[in-house]
């Protein structure tokens, strides 16, 4: 089999916050065009590590390189063209209130782009119907559904034809079947726009439908890396307490 091509590595990366180590030295590989996971339980660090990858928090220490090229040594303006290379699908979904969908997706191609208003407005009824959004071009995030904000989000994350794309707790909020909508949602456009999609998420329903590789992250490390099976199957006791929330283990509640 042909060698997997790595798109982001993340090596021995370190962060400290309010004097506790978030992110004690993480190091892994996500290959281009994967679904890759990172799951965990609240405080234990995934948060911290999606932002990391962002740029939102620079670590104390490591590497994050993407594409072989080393972020955290670009100047800012040189880091920034990167990003800009990035999609970001928040937890809230962040869409500005008095924007209508399509004004919301268009935003990011009106701030970095010198598209002319026509093309911008077709390449945003393109990306609200690559989500199924096509007829609520002109309603407001307030008449949405939260499923329907989810997917604006998405198809905010996509209008500037990313490499790759970030999701922060992608189906929070939302009732089984419309997490399955989304997650679905996720693979077609992965598959379909050939993305590399970083998730961070603690459901497990979604984890197991829509992941490559799973890693595990428990108190500022990174746990356990596998596949779907791996995972599922996994000698860990960690792993194994938290994919089945099961009370007695090695994770404690304080």
């Amino acid at each position: 089999m042909p060698e997997k091509e790595i798109a982001i590595s993340i090596q021995n990366l370190t962060k400290i916050l309010g004097g506790r180590k978030v992110l004690d030295n993480v190091s892994f590989d996500i290959y281009r065009g994967e679904i890759f996971v990172i799951m965990g339980g609240s405080g234990h660090g995934k948060s911290t590590l999606l932002r990391n990858m962002t740029g939102a928090l620079i670590p104390d220490s490591g590497k994050i390189l993407f594409n072989g090229q080393d972020l955290l040594k670009l100047s800012v303006a040189e880091r920034e063209r990167v990003q800009r290379r990035f999609g970001m699908s928040f937890q809230s979904s962040a869409l500005l209130d008095f924007l209508n969908v399509e004004e919301n997706v268009s935003l990011p191609l009106v701030e970095h782009t010198k598209l002319s208003p026509k093309v911008i407005d077709i390449i945003s009824k393109m990306k609200l119907s690559l989500v199924g959004l096509q007829g609520f071009e002109k309603y407001y995030p307030s008449e949405l559904s939260g499923g329907m904000r989810k997917r604006a989000g998405l198809a905010r994350a996509i209008a500037m034809d990313p490499e790759v794309v970030f999701y922060d707790e992608p189906t929070a909020g939302l009732d089984p079947v419309v997490c399955a909508v989304v997650d679905q949602l996720i693979l077609d456009l992965t598959r379909k726009l050939k993305l590399t999609s970083i998730v961070v998420t603690h459901n497990m329903e979604s984890v197991f439908r829509i992941a490559d590789r799973i890693a595990m992250v428990f108190k500022g490390k990174v746990e356990q890396i596998g596949t779907r099976e791996e995972i599922r199957n996994s000698k860990n006791p960690i792993v194994q307490q938290f994919i089945k929330g099961e009370l007695e283990g090695p994770i404690q509640i304080t």
